[in-house]
């Protein structure tokens, strides 16, 4: 019997959640922050991983796909300003879904979220992002894909800077490789390093917070992650992006961190598919500004 089409509310590591489930997998959307916790798809394990120390709201969840806008770490923000923005431990409510043909198992799931709005001059979307709309749709199918979507209503430009913050389950990020950012330059935030590059494909050396640049004639990029010892490949294809970071904390850092146990370090990447450092979006008044993440899961 085909597995029914179906979004439903549950409740899932502590948190008030959407869960998407059809024909392709299951996926699990916290409405606090819009954050995808978890994508399970047909015939293969999680892909997310999901910190068992995640602190409680109204704190932002460490793990999964937090959503980083509209700015990035605390780049062009001043000092006070939130680091990656203020709504990632923000309510978001549901805009649109789509529970696809009930008649067809193949056809997508689809749900579009946009954050609570602001009610107080004090609230931070309106103190540092006044006139700025933000939604979020995630679409389940046979590839899982997220579309962040910003409009500019104000009467201001705005420098954007965003990302979508995946935290992808590996079994040893000492053991796993990156392709897609040979010969790219990065700049490095713990060595300093800057416009370096290296030719081969991408292995974790102790901690890393890098941000590459693409080539910006190409409008589209793709990345793989490959986890030999979980005999699988990530594949994420971005559209929107000329830049992608590349983060873990490594033990040190890790050990300091509340909601990191101190060994899981080295079961998690994070490529964060953004605009960040030199790729910055001057998003004029009326302009509009779209970020896209599809990823597919393979066996290696």
């Amino acid at each position: 019997m085909d597995t029914p089409q179906r979004i439903t509310t549950i409740d899932y590591a502590d948190h008030h959640c959407l869960h998407m489930c059809g024909a392709h997998g299951a996926a699990i959307i916290s409405l606090h922050g819009a954050q995808l916790l978890s994508w399970v798809p047909a015939g293969q394990n999680e892909v997310f991983w999901l910190s068992p120390r995640a602190l409680p709201e109204p704190a932002a969840i460490r793990g999964g796909v937090p959503v980083c806008w509209p700015w990035f770490a605390s780049q062009g923000m001043p000092i006070g300003a939130m680091s990656h923005g203020p709504v990632r431990n923000r309510l978001w409510e549901v805009a649109a879904t789509d529970h696809g043909d009930f008649a067809d198992a193949n056809q997508p799931l689809r749900i579009t979220l946009t954050p609570t709005p602001a009610l107080t001059p004090d609230d931070p979307l309106c103190r540092y992002a006044a006139g700025l709309q933000v939604s979020l749709s995630v679409e389940l199918g046979d590839t899982l894909t997220q579309t962040l979507t910003t409009h500019n209503w104000g009467e201001q430009p705005f420098v954007l800077t965003e990302a979508l913050h995946s935290y992808f389950a590996v079994t040893d990020a000492r053991h796993v490789q990156i392709s897609g950012l040979e010969s790219r330059p990065y700049d490095c935030k713990l060595s300093g390093a800057q416009n370096a590059s290296h030719a081969g494909i991408w292995q974790l050396d102790q901690a890393c917070d890098r941000v590459y640049q693409q080539d910006p004639l190409s409008t589209e990029h793709g990345y793989t992650l490959i986890d030999p010892a979980g005999g699988r490949q990530v594949h994420i294809t971005t559209q929107g992006s000329q830049s992608v970071v590349v983060w873990n904390p490594g033990a040190e850092a890790a050990n300091k961190m509340a909601d990191v146990p101190d060994a899981a370090w080295h079961h998690f990447v994070c490529i964060e598919v953004a605009n960040a450092g030199a790729d910055r979006i001057a998003l004029a008044p009326g302009g509009q500004h779209t970020l896209t993440q599809t990823i597919a899961v393979t066996h290696a």
